[in-house]
């Protein structure tokens, strides 16, 4: 008997590719992976993956395809084009989960939430010409995520990619994880983790948990276990994940994470203000208190692991100069390296539902505009500061801390407080891909990121702490 093929679809947006453009800071989508493993023996399953190669039309039974918000237009019009064929389309993933009614307009049956209790459901209805419109996956224990299938990955991929962890109790104003993946902290069994890692091909890897070792003691100590399997096995590999600023209160915890692998870690700042963090709800930050954050940043930097740090743009609190004192402030923060995007307002978070409410969405007119949700673009009319100006600025800020200069004086800077190559060359990578992420905005020319580091690195005989 003849296998049926499932075809999946990695969309990438043709407007702005963002931090996806370089090999180093692009990593596999996992969600087909785990939709790869749930697939039962009697499919065939594929995965054109936009990140490597032009999508083909090819034959299929059913296709599958998910996006964030900024490709969502892109896996639309990818959509219509089996739609005209009458291959039925599978829509999941996060912006689909937001947004099942627009996205059921695109596809044939939207899969609203976490796939994992409900993709057996899609693929029998499909063998029994039953689909349904909508199905809803419910947030399982993650025991119920079954070994990622890394093969249906290409193999260009320099950095692979795990999780340990769902959901975050907290409840930041402008992110979607809450809505998405709920505020209890789910954890995977560790051995199940470690034995993901052992498979990989690379010999780096991103932890795409929201946060790493979570608030909990609970959650602390998953952590260590995960740190300390990766030891244990003898696996040699580096990592890279995202925290909160507590991370910095642990100082067995950054020592473990350091002794397995980890080299640089992203920590949502947002701003360096108490009035910035409260327009984001964003109360960690502000309980740990924001003279304390340079004290905090060191403490990871001392551990070995460099700090990329995020910061948010144009919140409602920002007027002119409050810009530009986050732009000084970043340049002379204890921080490796910065994301400095633009408020976003993604569907499904506070922010959106209220600027919505407020009338201040301008970039609406859906699905197209959902390519300027990618934090380079002002989809909104600030509260404090016109929307050109925001952007003039913007581009002084950008330029400013994304110049040869300040990038590599950040550089020499990390290896102070590191005293390792490879935390820093990382951190330049990064600084790197967010400058030509930046630039892609005004047509500039972008840094040939792989050509750069190699002399830095070289430079500096390779990895040595």
């Amino acid at each position: 008997m003849r296998k049926l093929k499932l075809l999946l679809i990695n969309p990438v947006s043709q407007f702005r590719k963002g931090f996806l453009r370089s090999d180093i800071t692009r990593y596999p989508p996992l969600a087909y992976g785990i939709v790869s493993a749930l697939t039962p023996d009697n499919w065939d399953v594929e995965l054109i993956d936009e990140n490597y190669e032009d999508f083909e039309y090819q034959e299929a039974d059913l296709v599958g395809l998910t996006g964030y918000t900024s490709s969502i237009y892109r896996a639309y019009q990818i959509a219509a084009i089996y739609k005209e064929k009458n291959i039925p389309v599978v829509i999941g993933g996060i912006h689909a989960s937001m947004m099942p009614n627009e996205a059921c307009n695109y596809a044939d049956s939207v899969v609203v939430g976490e796939a994992e209790s409900c993709w057996k459901d899609v693929i029998s209805d499909f063998e029994n010409s039953s689909m349904k419109k909508f199905y809803y996956g419910e947030r399982l224990s993650l025991d119920n995520i079954p070994p990622i299938d890394y093969s249906i990955f290409n193999p260009n991929y320099m950095v692979s990619s795990t999780i340990t962890t769902r959901g975050c109790p907290f409840d930041c104003e402008f992110c979607t994880v809450t809505a998405f993946n709920g505020n209890k902290y789910r954890m995977r069994p560790v051995g199940n983790v470690l034995d993901e890692i052992e498979k990989m091909p690379q010999d780096k890897f991103f932890f795409v948990d929201d946060n790493i070792i979570g608030y909990s003691r609970a959650s602390k100590e998953h952590a260590a276990k995960v740190f300390q399997g990766i030891i244990d096995r003898g696996i040699k590999k580096y990592w890279w994940s995202q925290a909160s600023l507590n991370f910095a209160n642990e100082p067995e915890l950054l020592k473990l994470a350091y002794d397995s692998g980890c080299r640089l870690i992203f920590i949502g700042v947002e701003a360096e203000t108490v009035e910035g963090l409260d327009s984001t709800n964003k109360k960690l930050n502000a309980k740990i208190g924001t003279d304390k954050y340079n004290e905090a940043f060191n403490r990871i930097r001392h551990a070995g692991i460099s700090v990329l740090g995020s910061f948010i743009f144009g919140l409602d609190s920002d007027g002119l100069q409050d810009i530009r004192n986050r732009a000084r402030y970043i340049k002379s923060a204890n921080v490796d390296c910065y994301q400095m995007g633009i408020l976003t307002p993604m569907p499904g978070t506070k922010t959106f539902f209220r600027l919505e409410k407020e009338g201040r969405i301008k970039k609406n007119n859906y699905p197209e505009d959902w390519q300027y949700y990618s934090v380079e673009d002002i989809t909104f009319e600030p509260a404090k500061i016109g929307a050109d100006e925001l952007m003039s600025e913007m581009r002084d800020v950008w330029y400013d801390l994304f110049s040869r200069k300040s990038i590599t004086r950040k550089f020499l800077g990390t290896l102070r407080a590191t005293k390792d190559v490879e935390a820093s060359t990382w951190a330049l990578a990064t600084n790197m891909s967010y400058r030509n992420m930046a630039m892609d905005v005004f047509g500039e020319e972008k840094f040939d990121i792989e050509s750069l580091i190699g002399p830095y690195k070289n430079m500096l005989g390779g990895d040595k702490k």
